[in-house]
């Protein structure tokens, strides 16, 4: 059995990891997959620089399924810049560290790291790529998995660019497989689902939703899924290349159960991601579809092929087969018939796009600067972060244009 350790860094990557688990918990029954769970416990290290997170954590009913050990909190000021997190925890890091450590010997072979953090604030931007490079050095033979939170419009940080920049340095260089989610897209779906209670527990309820839908594939062992390296072999046409979203469908409940023709529509459909871009302003590299309930994979893949041939869904002609398909017998509650699919599409390169523009805003004019230099970081950092992101759009764009290849 390949099990999965999991690292909840900060007060988002926190609440969206205990959400996580919470949607597992409840999935799962008292049926708990070891890949996961160690005799019921979550193989998952909480850390935080601030202890208020963590202790309401502790005090709720999940203190029962979480290895108190387990949680590691600085007692320093709070962390607000990558600088402060990533040169200014070394006492924070070593305990990281050492669980980490133990929870790998517990482990007889390891499928994954995944690193669930917001890369918005100093410590998931820093303490986060801290980690990147720990777990990249002492998990070469594993996926390396990140599930990030990305700024939404309204972030109340002025210096989050900063924070956002360089973080993604560390992740593109290092992992291999990132989910990319934002608070303006969950905002949206939780209004097009008729939810009125507009709160960061509710956008955490339904990332976990969408998670839980990617990681039942393979607990459940589903027809042509079975591991994090498979879908990303799948879905990875190269390397550098390695920003995924996610969607899912039906958002409401059908008295009937859908169909499948319904669902392969609304997957599509831009209510249905929960990362605020454009489908349209772009191409799908490639595409992973996980369909549960009562079907076959000959049946979801006909169904697909219809929806593929509008004009609103565009792949790259130079992949024969840019979908892979997984179908499980497994019936999610909330529906009869249900979709998942990560996506891997171009036009995230244009929130980065977008991204690196307001860095440069900030960076022209030296704003707050000041405060990354005075925990440790260099200038030149930066500007390899700027670099490094610049390379990613770059390729992106490269492979955009839908008339870019032919048949030749």
């Amino acid at each position: 059995m390949k099990q999965i350790i999991t690292i909840q860094v900060g007060q988002s990557g926190n609440q969206i990891g205990n959400a996580i688990w919470n949607q597992m918990m409840d999935d799962c029954g008292e049926k708990l997959d070891e890949k996961f769970f160690r005799k019921g416990i979550p193989r998952t290290i909480l850390v935080d620089n601030e202890e208020n997170t963590l202790d309401r954590i502790r005090g709720n009913k999940n203190l029962s399924y979480y290895d108190p050990n387990n949680f590691v909190c600085g007692r320093s000021a709070k962390c607000l810049t990558f600088a402060s997190g990533y040169y200014g925890q070394n006492d924070l890091f070593d305990e990281i560290v050492e669980r980490v450590r133990k929870e790998q010997e517990q482990c007889d072979g390891i499928q994954a790291v995944q690193l669930i953090h917001s890369i918005n604030g100093g410590t998931g931007s820093g303490i986060g790529a801290k980690l990147v490079y720990y777990t990249s050095d002492h998990f070469c033979d594993c996926s390396k998995i990140n599930i990030s939170i990305y700024p939404s419009k309204y972030e109340n940080s002025v210096i989050y660019p900063y924070n956002c920049l360089l973080g993604l340095m560390h992740l593109n260089y290092s992992y291999n497989m990132g989910f990319y989610f934002d608070n303006d897209a969950l905002q949206q779906m939780t209004e097009n689902m008729f939810i009125y209670d507009q709160n960061y527990e509710t956008y955490n309820q339904l990332l976990a939703f969408a998670m839980d839908g990617i990681y039942k594939s393979f607990r459940h062992n589903s027809q042509s899924n079975t591991n994090f390296y498979k879908i990303q072999t799948n879905i990875t046409p190269f390397p550098k290349l390695h920003c995924y979203t996610v969607s899912l469908a039906p958002l409401f409940s059908y008295i009937n159960s859908p169909s499948l023709l319904q669902v392969s529509k609304e997957i599509y459909s831009k209510r249905n991601q929960t990362f605020s871009m454009s489908l349209s302003q772009g191409l799908f590299l490639a595409q992973q579809i996980m369909v549960y309930g009562d079907t076959d994979i000959f049946s979801v893949q006909q169904e697909f092929k219809q929806t593929l041939t509008s004009d609103e869904v565009q792949f790259v002609r130079w992949i024969a087969d840019p979908i892979t398909y997984s179908v499980c017998p497994v019936k999610q509650k909330q529906c009869d018939l249900m979709a998942f699919s990560i996506n891997h599409h171009t036009a995230i390169g244009n929130k980065l796009n977008l991204l690196q523009q307001q860095y440069r805003t900030l960076f022209q004019k030296k704003a707050y600067l000041h405060l990354f230099l005075q925990d440790g970081l260099d200038e030149l950092e930066l500007q390899e972060a700027e670099a490094a992101c610049g390379d990613v759009i770059s390729e992106y764009c490269c492979y955009n244009d839908y008339t870019d290849t032919t048949d030749e």
